[in-house]
């Protein structure tokens, strides 16, 4: 969905919104963040925080059904890279151990030697 959520998502999501007139649904936390401190990969999340997340997937959904076929073959590619990076999350046990001792190993080499 980050892949065109601003471009092509979002203005819909705001319109139909405006146009459901739902009262008493604000989402909205406390803080609310400028948008242009939002990386655009989290804009569907970010942005727009009144309206609910199940809201803009389901219009999402809906306008990526009408796409034409090369834009969903980049965003099918674009799940499917993200399904294959492996995180502590989603990996093995054996691969998640792998990414902790990657992970100190990174770490551990900004963390100053000298202890006296």
């Amino acid at each position: 969905m980050a892949l065109y959520y601003d471009t092509r998502i979002r203005p819909t999501v705001v319109k139909e919104w405006a146009e459901a007139n739902i009262p008493n649904m604000d989402f909205s936390g406390p803080v609310e963040i400028p948008e242009d401190q939002v990386d655009p990969e989290e804009s569907s999340l970010f942005k727009d925080t009144k309206i609910p997340l199940c809201f803009k997937n389901l219009v999402a959904q809906r306008l990526y059904e009408t796409e034409e076929e090369e834009i969903k073959e980049a965003v099918r590619s674009r799940r499917e890279a993200d399904l294959l990076t492996k995180t502590v999350y989603n990996a093995s046990e054996e691969d998640r151990l792998e990414l902790v001792r990657a992970y100190q190993k990174y770490v551990t080499g900004f963390i100053p030697h000298n202890l006296n």
